[in-house]
């Protein structure tokens, strides 16, 4: 079986082609891992190259849809051939994944459901990721890669200067101590994240690191990151960002 990836502004598509069976089941979850590392958690499983599937590849599919809603996503199969769309109906899969009947009418639905988690307030400033890179080989190495490793965190406040966010080492090897080494004062980092209260885009911001405290019992630190290369425009959307909120949660019920 191949996989083919597509990634859109909020959701990414993976193209399955072939036979399906147990051999495969790892190469879609590491696609799927992957995906949810960087961020993206709305998936859309194209299967109408599929010839085959069984029983331990349906679950598969299973658990999949399971680590997206854990994260707050969604998975639904599109255009399933008539040989998975049957399989998957006598199982009743098809009670549990929305299958759609072609590519149109999945994206609709993906995009509803991104609208609809916006609007109900589930994806505040303080849930957005944050994707984090280094620029240097040796932290790079440190998590064990020659290429640029993609860390995720979790913003927890930000304003038109510096962000803090949560980040948790446990999956890397990194306890609360040694993450002070990889986010050192003065060290470097790349930042990709969105605030979709301010525009629907990414922000891609260098920065340097400014503090790391523990945030909790486990693993998980507070790293503060001040911008050294920012735009106007950026550093003035995300400073009136700030004002705003703080302006707001003065005027709310209970504050």
């Amino acid at each position: 079986m191949k996989i083919d990836k597509s990634l859109h502004d909020e959701y990414a598509t993976l193209t399955l082609k072939g036979e399906f069976d147990t051999f495969y089941c790892p190469a879609l979850m590491d696609e799927v891992e992957d995906l949810l590392d960087r961020g993206v958690t709305h998936l859309i499983l194209d299967m109408r190259l599929v010839k085959f599937i069984n029983s331990t590849a349906l679950g598969a599919v299973i658990k999949a849809h399971k680590r997206c809603r854990a994260e707050d996503g969604e998975l639904v199969v599109a255009q399933p051939s008539p040989f998975v769309r049957d399989v998957m109906t006598k199982v009743g899969i098809d009670k549990l994944i929305v299958l759609h009947d072609d590519e149109a009418s999945a994206t609709k639905a993906m995009i509803k459901h991104l609208n609809k988690r916006e609007l109900t307030g589930e994806a505040t400033v303080d849930q957005e990721k944050v994707l984090v890179t280094f620029p240097d080989e040796t932290r790079n190495q440190m998590l064990g890669s020659k290429k640029k490793m993609v860390l995720v965190g979790k913003i927890a406040n930000l304003d038109g200067n510096r962000m803090q966010f949560l980040w948790n080492g446990s999956k890397a090897g990194f306890n609360a101590d040694q993450a002070k080494s990889l986010f050192f004062d003065g060290g470097e980092l790349s930042m990709k994240f969105q605030v979709k209260m301010i525009k629907k885009s990414f922000f891609e911001i260098t920065a340097t690191g400014a503090g790391v405290e523990p945030a909790g019992d486990d693993d998980t630190v507070r790293i503060t990151a001040k911008y050294s290369k920012i735009s106007d425009a950026d550093r003035e959307a995300l400073g009136q960002f700030a004002n705003d909120m703080a302006f707001l949660k003065t005027q709310l019920p209970g504050n």
